[in-house]
């Protein structure tokens, strides 16, 4: 903790904390990032601190005693804490090492082929003929909607007749998160999809409605019947796979298509390269990420270029700044075809880097590949100037996407 403090220090703190307090602060982000490149770790007082340079949100990820601890409570509902609290992410030290094994090595070539067959129909469905339409395709209220849910299915080997459902209470449950003034009506409401998602992976332990797909969902209870898990457990783990996506993934969704509909010599080089796409999207995640920062408790000292952040800290690590750094990165702001693997931070790293980091970059290129081979050209709206956002801290969203294509040729309008 500082001992002393200049003028300049108190500066970047009085910005910092207007930037986690205020919307509208957060819309002014880049004088905000130039002010934090230049100072050390920002002290913010009550053992909070935030971290905008590369370097140390990279040495703060990646360090095993920096845990994603949730602050209890999580809402109003006790059965819904027990269950948030509950879910992977929140687990620490060998547990949560040993749980996030067991699922990582499903991700598989063939799991990952697999899903991509369901996913390009879906996309397809759901953006042609829309996008070729006056109206344009409303991105975040239908592609931003059915596709995490259909993932988060497909992986949990849901049939098709459970999925609405299923999709339906992952929502209500989600959001309560954060939430302390919910009406009675709504509390009922959430607490009843609660009961009712619990009753549903109580069938599934009995061995019934299933439809392998992705595999997650029938290995997760086959460890479950080997001891591996316990009933908690295995509820929680499916509840991630449910939950995880049902904001990141809507937005990176949004923010790639308005990314890619704002940028037409991007768009004109995938038509003529479509080989890139992989690349396109991985840039358009470290430029326009769906996560803006993330929180770690420090459970010992880290030592950064700046400052030792000392036990028991709480500190904001901005990605969206981290993945714009000028010291570590060359032309931050515009896109590079030419850019390292891995340096976009869009899906974190270390211990509590993104576990479908695998399905978010599959549904990226899937996404962008679809768009590439069906559409002549693209615009959206809003334009690239100063989106509105959501509200969120930690999410960067923006607020509404619309996309209007012209068919490529000998595709029906």
């Amino acid at each position: 903790m500082p001992d002393t403090v200049d003028g300049d220090t108190r500066q970047a703190q009085r910005e910092a904390i207007a930037f986690l307090k205020d919307p509208e602060r957060r819309r002014g982000w880049r004088d905000f990032y130039d002010l934090a490149y230049s100072a050390p770790p920002i002290y913010l007082g009550h053992d909070e601190w935030l971290i905008a340079g590369r370097d140390d949100v990279l040495t703060t990820m990646r360090d095993e005693g920096a845990e994603l601890t949730a602050r209890y409570p999580t809402t109003l509902s006790p059965d819904i804490n027990e269950l948030f609290l509950g879910m992977l992410p929140f687990e620490s030290g060998s547990e949560h090492r040993r749980l996030r094994s067991l699922t990582q090595p499903l991700f598989s070539a063939a799991t990952m082929a697999r899903l991509q067959t369901h996913l390009a129909g879906l996309i397809d469905d759901l953006l042609y003929p829309a996008a070729f339409t006056a109206d344009g395709c409303d991105v975040l209220n239908t592609l931003g909607v059915r596709v995490p849910e259909m993932m988060s299915c497909l992986l949990l080997d849901v049939i098709p007749d459970d999925r609405d459902r299923i999709g339906r209470w992952a929502r209500t449950m989600y959001g309560q998160l954060g939430r302390y003034d919910q009406s009675k009506e709504e509390m009922l409401e959430s607490e009843a999809a609660c009961h009712d998602f619990r009753m549903y992976v109580r069938s599934r332990m009995a061995g019934e409605r299933s439809a392998r797909c992705g595999g997650v969902g029938e290995s997760l209870i086959e460890d479950w019947r080997n001891g591996g898990l316990n009933d908690e457990q295995l509820t929680c783990y499916f509840a991630l796979f449910l939950f995880t996506g049902l904001d990141t993934l809507t937005h990176a969704i949004g923010n790639s298509l308005w990314f890619l509909g704002n940028s037409p010599e991007v768009f004109s080089t995938l038509r003529r390269s479509p080989e890139l796409v992989e690349a396109a999207f991985a840039e358009a995640m470290r430029l326009w990420g769906p996560i803006r920062l993330c929180v770690r408790q420090l459970q010992r000292p880290v030592q950064l270029g700046g400052a030792s952040l000392p036990e028991g800290s709480t500190v904001f690590l901005v990605v969206h700044s981290a993945n714009r750094d000028p010291r570590r990165l060359e032309h931050p702001d515009e896109l590079s075809w030419h850019r390292r693997r891995g340096e976009d931070l869009a899906f974190g790293v270390g211990p509590h880097g993104c576990l479908g980091t695998a399905i978010g970059k599959l549904v990226g290129r899937t996404l962008f590949r679809s768009v590439v081979s069906n559409c002549e050209s693209l615009r959206v709206t809003p334009g690239p100037d100063n989106p509105p956002f959501i509200p969120s801290q930690p999410i960067l969203g923006i607020e509404s996407v619309r996309l209007f294509a012209v068919p490529a040729p000998n595709v029906p309008g």
